[in-house]
């Protein structure tokens, strides 16, 4: 591959909510998309087609993701026939896990997934040369804070405060996310906050979230979500490499 391609994977998903959702997280990572609904459709087309990564769903249609992945390591001919592949699945044991590690999975990752577990898996893969990610100085824009601030030391106070506040928002991310209402209100007056520090990247997807939340669409609310805890993330260590 030249480093002008885009990354293709293929993903076979059964749940329409979850393909949505996961198809939206990889074309932000950067993926060209191709996805198959069962065990059937993902065996034809990664037999047809050359792709960089293959995520299947344990449980599939048809085949399941580990009889496709048998199947097409069998095959010589399949222009997929060795590309690295990642299993999802809802079941916690690690005896299933261990199963599909055997059958040829690179990664099992466990439903449902967060954006920052799926990136990191793709990166440790090492498929990550075209994935988007917040950049660490993109998270904190210096003069945009300065303007709202005043001052260095006023910034450097404010930012302190901040940093303090994220920590007990992620770890209090797990509960928000089960209570939109909650959700909304914390995302006002984070939105603020990111104003005074500089940290636009955050107050966007800030804003990008409460939107869907007023929507209540699943799938972009869904995709939403993964943004924004992929701009916390970011600008959490933007904070932390700034002390």
């Amino acid at each position: 591959m030249s480093d002008a391609e885009p990354l293709r994977i293929l993903l076979a998903e059964d749940d329409p909510v979850s393909q949505a959702f996961l198809a939206e997280a990889l074309r932000g990572l950067g993926f060209v998309v191709r996805a198959v609904s069962d065990g059937e459709a993902a065996l034809e087309a990664a037999h047809a087609q050359p792709f960089d990564a293959l995520m299947l769903d344990h449980h599939l249609p048809g085949m399941d993701g580990e009889a496709v992945l048998r199947a097409l390591h069998a095959d010589a001919s399949a222009a997929s026939h060795a590309t690295v592949a990642i299993a999802t699945t809802a079941e916690p044991d690690a005896a299933i896990h261990t199963q599909l590690h055997a059958a040829g999975f690179a990664r099992v990752l466990l439903k449902p997934l967060d954006g920052l577990s799926l990136r990191d898996a793709l990166r440790e893969l090492g498929i990550a040369r075209a994935l988007a990610s917040p950049d660490l100085d993109a998270a904190l824009d210096d003069a945009a804070g300065l303007r709202a601030s005043g001052s260095p030391q006023a910034l450097a106070a404010l930012r302190g405060l901040f940093a303090r506040e994220l920590e007990v928002l992620a770890n209090e991310w797990d509960s928000l996310r089960n209570d939109a209402f909650a959700l909304a209100e914390r995302l006002h007056k984070l939105r603020a906050a990111c104003g005074f520090c500089g940290a636009l990247a955050l107050q966007s997807a800030a804003g990008e979230l409460a939107d869907a939340l007023r929507e209540a669409e699943s799938v972009r609310t869904e995709s939403a979500r993964m943004e924004f805890q992929q701009a916390l993330d970011a600008t959490r260590r933007a904070l932390k490499s700034s002390d």
